[in-house]
């Protein structure tokens, strides 16, 4: 089967055929999807809720474009006999799907976290996991190679193909680590993905998908406090798949932002800047495929976020990049237990 969709963090491989996973351009403003130990991290209230649209490689109102969406939501519990360390449970939903290739990708998590505190505003979190990933497509709107005579497109023609099913629903697990200091403005996070190894494959055969790695890092190497000033650093390495020799590409985003603040305005900040992404397939060297601005305002309530993919690397799709939005807001109380904010 000759189907390329033209994913956003493994441009350059055919997500069926190597059963990748699902993906986000601006992956750690919603890091709960990558890591089940961020769950409860990063808001100054008892519950906040996230959401995310993306139109990719072609603009929003197109039929043509790889699209994605996702929620996650999350509330924190005080521990009775401490002061500051808490645990925090989440829900979280994501789908992706093409509209071209009739291919969707979806999983539904629920995830808890146990957070530390070590002193001096250090929080030490490790989480876990529970989920169902689900594919599939609608073969009978494909088009292969095999039903092209001549250029002209046959559907009664073989596509050659032998599915045995139309989509597949299997457990997935997964686990992570995070260090962080919200105040300080740095944070550290280890991912385990599909630790369960779920079965990724239509064709009735036992294709898995291996154990994802994520690892990530944020900090403020320069930062005041009168006028609400400071310089981030972010950075994300992921490999597809630790285990096994199926699905072996990587990529890696790293960025610098500014943040300042809002004189007289209720806390509300502007953060400004840009994400350069590349990767490699095994074998292969690496390249840098992608610049990704990026503006996000807001305070300890709310944020938005817009982020827009200008590719700098063509690859074998006819697209030119996608765009992103993120929505988060808290509310609630705001515990003894409860943290200062990321944002």
């Amino acid at each position: 089967m000759r189907l390329i969709l033209a994913l956003f963090f493994l441009i350059t491989a055919p997500i069926i055929v190597l059963g990748q996973d699902y993906h986000f351009a601006n992956s750690m403003q919603l890091p709960q999807l990558l890591n089940p130990a961020a769950t409860g991290s990063g808001s100054v209230h008892r519950t906040q809720v996230a959401a995310l649209y993306r139109g990719q490689w072609d603009n929003l109102i197109s039929q043509n474009s790889y699209q994605g969406t996702a929620a996650f939501a999350d509330i924190r519990f005080c521990l009775q006999n401490s002061k500051k360390s808490f645990y925090a449970l989440g829900i979280g939903v994501q789908h992706d799907f093409s509209p071209l290739g009739y291919f969707y990708n979806s999983n539904g998590m629920l995830t808890a976290a146990y957070h530390k505190h070590l002193g001096n505003g250090t929080f030490a979190s490790v989480g876990g996991s529970l989920g169902g990933l689900a594919m599939g497509i609608k073969p009978e709107k494909l088009k292969f190679d095999e039903q092209f005579q001549q250029g002209a497109y046959d559907p009664s023609n073989s596509n050659g193909e032998n599915f045995l099913r139309d989509n597949i629903i299997q457990p997935d697990l997964s686990s992570g680590f995070v260090l962080y200091n919200n105040s300080k403005g740095w944070s550290a996070g280890l991912s385990w993905r599909h630790l369960n190894k779920p079965v990724y494959s239509l064709q009735g055969d036992e294709n898995r998908l291996g154990v994802g790695m994520v690892l990530y890092g944020t900090c403020s190497p320069w930062k005041t406090r009168v006028h609400g000033q400071s310089v981030q650093v972010r950075a994300l390495y992921r490999r597809q798949s630790v285990t096994g020799s199926n699905s072996l590409q990587w990529q890696t985003m790293a960025g610098v932002f500014y943040q300042s603040a809002f004189a007289g305005s209720g806390g509300m900040k502007m953060t400004v800047g840009t994400y350069l992404r590349g990767g490699s397939l095994p074998g292969s060297v690496f390249t840098l495929n992608t610049i990704v601005p990026a503006i996000q305002l807001g305070n300890d309530h709310f944020s938005a976020t817009i982020s827009y993919d200008a590719d700098i690397a063509r690859t074998r799709s006819r697209f030119s990049g996608g765009m992103e939005f993120v929505f988060q807001t808290s509310f609630g109380k705001t515990d003894r237990c409860i943290v200062c904010s990321g944002f």
